[in-house]
């Protein structure tokens, strides 16, 4: 199905011709295009459709809406030029629900569904906790490992998002960030900075602990991430 002319209707046996009042042109033989060129002053590529499907062509559908309005004002039925297929425009064949288009149909419903799914699911704020490149871990007083990371925090709504923490949710430990303990995310904003994370090393199972890491607005966990926490191998 593409934009086409339906040059059976259009010239019929003698052709087209210049439209004239009182004139009968079936009787003439002649189609209802009327030569009037105003499919082609419209048309962005310069094609002429009646010429029949063009590379060229970008499927913008001036022509027909110009091609109607011309038949509108001629008294004459639309649709001279139309989304048609082959089939239609030579055998008059009618549109037919295909297994092709069944298919097709099916494929674009689960699109809009899996889209609709992730616009109710998603998530109000979007949260990503790396390791500092280059730096391992650092041990403190107490037996107390120490890893450094950045975080960045993506506001995907219209509002701020005020009172942002972060929390510890499978380990035992505490964040310290840089230059505040609470801040702000403006709305369709990014927040970013450093954080320090420290462990206990007795509460790791190894040198590479995953940690899930809670966000917080005031007291309501809003996201969760997660990061890696680098810590002294053992050998025991």
């Amino acid at each position: 199905i593409v934009v086409a002319y339906d040059h059976k209707r259009g010239e019929a046996e003698n052709g087209r011709k210049k439209f004239r009042k009182n004139e009968d042109r079936n009787a003439l033989g002649h189609g209802d295009c009327i030569d009037c060129f105003q499919c082609v002053n419209v048309c962005p590529t310069g094609i002429d459709i009646r010429n029949g499907t063009q590379l060229e062509c970008v499927n913008c559908t001036a022509c027909i809406d110009e091609c109607d309005t011309i038949m509108e004002k001629i008294d004459l039925p639309k649709g001279l030029i139309r989304y048609a297929s082959e089939d239609n425009i030579e055998r008059k064949a009618k549109f037919t629900f295909n297994p092709r288009l069944k298919g097709y149909a099916a494929v674009l419903t689960i699109l809009i569904g899996v889209l609709i799914g992730m616009l109710f699911l998603r998530n109000d704020l979007e949260a990503n906790i790396l390791r500092l490149p280059g730096q391992l871990y650092e041990h403190k007083e107490g037996n107390i490992i120490s890893n450094v990371y950045t975080y960045k925090l993506i506001n995907k709504t219209s509002e701020d998002i005020d009172d942002v923490s972060f929390k510890l949710l499978s380990h035992k430990g505490k964040i310290d960030l840089v230059s505040h303990r609470r801040f702000q995310v403006p709305a369709q904003e990014l927040a970013e900075g450093t954080l320090f994370i420290e462990i206990n090393n007795a509460a790791l199972n190894g040198d590479k602990d995953k940690l899930k890491i809670g966000v917080y607005s005031g007291d309501l966990l809003i996201e969760t991430t997660t990061a890696r926490f680098l810590a002294p191998r053992s050998y025991n």
